[in-house]
């Protein structure tokens, strides 16, 4: 069970690199690491990557790579343990038994993960002053030989990485042997902003009319938008964003909300932005961004739904207050993550296949598996055509 490199090394043929295993972020400088992840997905920044450590409580650890000199080189993210409540990252049950191919649990699970844990993008964190490809793989090499370790000294019986992204794919492609072993795990909605204004943004898309409609309503109810930092009101957005997930069929409390606002707020405030509906002076409804590079990333909505409801507020809020700030204020693109393709298929967003590796211990790639191979294959063209009623009908992610 490892993810196998182009060449066999041991730890021992990287005698000029060294290699630590930690157990937290906070051992690592800010000012050092914050190179490493610049240009990357806010998602596998250090504010974001600290967050989830700080949410976990445990079963986090990273192995960090440095020249002789002790220059940062690489930090690659571990995790392990039990899985989420939501089995986004539990590999066998989410990807393996879904496909309905041949699988034993006990082959797969449980699993190392490595790269990131949460939301559902993954790069690889490589000292950008690195001045040649080749020397970029080595240190990736190196940080996967010590995680193939860690994971046969854990007890585990796989190993995995999952919701890579282009850029993540590439890095791991670069450096592994088998290259045809990755899989579709879901897809990533972005929309680029290519407008000068909400006017033109709206006229650009086909569905125009239904944007115009939804827009006129939203205005004939005389809501106030406005903004802040996410610490400035965590207690009203906190009862908001539980009011949405308790919606959807995710049980939660504002209590359980505030104490993950909370950590957020002590990681990442100074790149949070939020948008908030007031009716009479009063918060009913919030969306939850991050801003990081030119890139804005919507993380979640909440709403008080004894107040909203027949406005539009979702959309307004979610996407067309959205886009008004990102044009406003020179953002590139906005990252709507997975799932609601068909919202956001409608309104302009195009889609980045995520991708996923795993490797047993003791069994073949899952693409060895015909019937994984095609329910894999027929995943791939539903992303990579945009077809919102085959990405419904296959129930994709």
């Amino acid at each position: 069970m490892q993810f196998q490199i182009k060449r066999s090394f041991q730890l021992n043929s990287f005698k000029d690199l060294s290699l630590e295993f930690i157990k937290s972020l906070d051992d690592v400088c800010e000012h050092e690491l914050f190179p490493l992840c610049k240009d990357r997905s806010f998602y596998v920044s250090r504010p974001w990557l600290l967050a989830i450590e700080r949410l976990r409580g445990g079963d986090t650890g990273y192995i960090v790579c440095r020249n002789q000199t002790g220059q940062l080189l690489g930090l690659l993210p571990i995790y392990w343990g039990k899985p989420s409540s939501r089995g986004l990252y539990e590999p066998y049950k989410r990807f393996l038994e879904r496909s309905g191919g041949h699988f034993h649990q006990k082959d797969w699970t449980p699993t190392v993960i490595i790269g990131s844990r949460a939301a559902y993008t993954c790069e690889f964190l490589i000292n950008p002053n690195i001045n040649n490809e080749a020397e970029e793989s080595r240190v990736l090499e190196s940080m996967i030989e010590a995680a193939n370790i860690f994971t046969k000294n854990q007890g585990a019986t796989s190993i995995s990485c999952l919701y890579m992204n282009e850029k993540g794919r590439r890095q791991l492609h670069d450096v592994i042997e088998d290259k045809n072993n990755f899989f579709i795990v879901g897809a990533n909605a972005v929309l680029d902003i290519e407008f000068n204004s909400i006017e033109e943004y709206q006229d650009y898309i086909k569905w125009r009319r239904g944007i115009r409609r939804e827009r006129s309503i939203f205005d004939a109810k005389g809501y106030t938008v406005d903004s802040s930092k996410l610490g400035d009101s965590m207690q009203i957005f906190a009862q908001l964003f539980a009011n949405h997930e308790n919606k959807y069929g995710h049980n939660t409390s504002a209590e359980n909300e505030i104490k993950e606002l909370q950590i957020l707020k002590d990681t990442a405030n100074d790149f949070s932005h939020v948008i908030y509906l007031k009716r009479e002076d009063v918060v009913v409804g919030c969306v939850l961004l991050f801003l990081w590079g030119k890139t804005i990333y919507a993380r979640t909505v909440g709403f008080d739904f004894n107040v909203v409801g027949d406005g539009y507020e979702y959309f307004n809020l979610a996407y067309y207050e959205v886009i008004r700030f990102a044009i406003l204020n020179g953002y590139k693109h906005v990252e709507y993550g997975m799932g609601t393709y068909r919202a956001k298929l409608k309104r302009g967003a195009r889609l980045e296949p995520l991708w996923g590796y795993i490797c047993s211990n003791s069994q073949p790639s899952p693409l060895n598996n015909s019937i994984f191979k095609d329910w894999d294959h027929e995943r791939y063209h539903a992303v990579k055509t945009a077809n919102i009623s085959e990405l419904e009908r296959i129930e994709f992610p």
